[in-house]
């Protein structure tokens, strides 16, 4: 039975998707008769406000979905407007992880699962300055998980609970797994909690969904393409019935115009198969044959393209458009290392340049470099033989220790230091023989960028040392 004092049946999808609908293209303060300034200023976070006094219901922590009766959660969530349109603006946080509570759980049956399967996405476009009152509603939609996107959800959020049940949850990182993070959840590194398994307290974290992926959603959305769910494939995944008391749908798989998926169907997986270990299998047979042996294998022809290496693993994977679509979602980098005939490694690994005017407003957890350190890379490594030829070594994925975080923040922070004292000639080098370095990156000479005082520098960019790759590839 629906609750007859709210303005939309709360036991009908429609009804609430159609109430939550009227929102588009307005801000709260355009429906809302009331002064939310001076009423509500400062009280709770945006998303609470938007459940309080738009849907009409108290925000709560209980692990059951906001509407309940039909089994969908509430997620209010910030975008930001760049030249090409709209883009994520941060992660996504779903619940917190209870360390003690979630090692008694399966992902079909978890709170997580529970709470998260069926969404209700309402993205608003935060600008700068503006009362969260006045921020404009952009895009409004229901979402559900297609299967192939489930299966490694699923997968992310077994990794951490065995991370967990290992001991390890004060070694969690966001740069674990691919889609489904466990991101930090609290203000500083004395945010921290026990772990039903090691004597070493954890920092709390919750769930939560990678921005690039919350982007695909976006770029979906925006284009109104819809993904139909195929609730069979669903019960194979969760090896339950009854997922859902939707009417079926026949499942269809619309790609983005420059995105194509390495797994074109769950079938692709072997029991017990996880992404990565299906992404390696794929690889594997090419071990040990050098470039020219796996293209004539292939017949992919690029000899003359810069990035030949990067478009024959592509090739591998049976790729043929400009992206890895589960590459992108998650936000996976692919690095080609090529190691010299004697093992050694020539070049270091260089990222975006310094934005000298940014990086003094940042903290540790929201800035570039942390965010670049904490994502999962993919290696495809080759090493020269005697004829200097390319010989295909191995594949890896990895994703940076917290230990070695700790250093990269000691050397984030000398790096911001410098910037604000204006010292642009005493950074870390690479001679200093540390994790990483700065050094320029600039088209020229002449390729400046302004700095907090209005002179101009040489632009320089965060590089990881040759030497700490080839540790990590070893």
């Amino acid at each position: 039975m629906s609750n007859s004092s709210l303005p939309y049946d709360d036991s009908n999808i429609n009804s609430i998707l159609n109430y939550a609908l009227l929102l588009l293209n307005k801000s709260l303060s355009d429906v809302i008769e009331k002064d939310l300034e001076t009423s509500f200023k400062g009280k709770g976070q945006f998303g609470q406000k938007v459940e309080k006094l738009y849907f009409k219901y108290e925000p709560n922590s209980k692990s059951e979905p906001d509407f309940v009766k039909v089994g969908m959660e509430l997620k209010t969530t910030p975008l930001k407007e760049i030249k090409k349109g709209f883009v994520s603006k941060e992660r996504l946080v779903f619940n917190s992880i209870d360390y003690n509570n979630i090692c008694q759980e399966v992902f079909k049956t978890s709170s997580f699962w529970k709470k998260n399967q069926l969404i209700l996405l309402m993205f608003y476009l935060h600008e700068q300055g503006k009362l969260d009152f006045n921020y404009i509603f952009k895009i409004i939609r229901i979402w559900q998980f297609p299967s192939t996107d489930l299966k490694i959800i699923k997968d992310d959020w077994e990794l951490i609970v065995k991370k967990i049940k290992d001991g390890k949850a004060h070694e969690l990182s966001e740069g674990d797994t691919i889609y489904l993070g466990a991101c930090t959840k609290g203000a500083n590194k004395n945010s921290v909690v026990s772990q039903p398994y090691s004597k070493e307290k954890a920092m709390k974290r919750a769930f939560s969904l990678k921005s690039k992926y919350l982007n695909f959603i976006i770029e979906k959305s925006l284009k109104k393409e819809e993904i139909l769910i195929d609730y069979n494939e669903y019960d194979e995944i969760l090896n339950e019935n009854n997922i859902s008391e939707e009417p079926k749908a026949e499942y269809r798989k619309i790609y983005l115009k420059d995105l194509e998926p390495i797994v074109k169907s769950l079938d692709e997986y072997k029991p017990g198969e996880t992404f990565e270990d299906l992404v390696i299998k794929k690889f594997s047979p090419y071990f040990g044959l050098t470039e020219n042996q796996i293209s004539q294998q292939l017949n992919f022809n690029a000899t003359k393209a810069k990035n030949k290496i990067n478009l024959l693993s592509k090739a591998i994977l049976g790729i043929s458009k400009n992206k890895i679509e589960e590459f992108e979602k998650a936000d996976i980098q692919m690095k080609t290392i090529k190691l010299e005939n004697s093992g050694s490694l020539k070049e270091s690994m260089s990222f975006s340049q310094i934005q000298y005017k940014e990086i003094i407003d940042e903290e540790w957890e929201d800035s570039y470099w942390f965010n670049s350190l904490t994502k999962r890379f993919f290696f495809v490594v080759y090493q020269k033989n005697e004829m200097d030829e390319l010989v295909f070594k191995k594949v890896m994925f990895w994703t940076m220790p917290n230990k070695d975080l700790e250093k990269a923040k000691l050397f984030w922070e000398d790096t911001k230091e410098k910037i604000l004292n204006n010292d642009f000639n005493h950074f870390i080098k690479i001679s200093d023989n540390k994790m990483c370095h700065i050094r320029p990156k600039g088209r020229n000479s002449l390729d400046l960028m302004e700095t907090i005082t209005g002179s101009q520098e040489k632009k320089k960019c965060y590089w990881l040392n040759a030497s700490y790759i080839k540790k990590i590839i070893s």
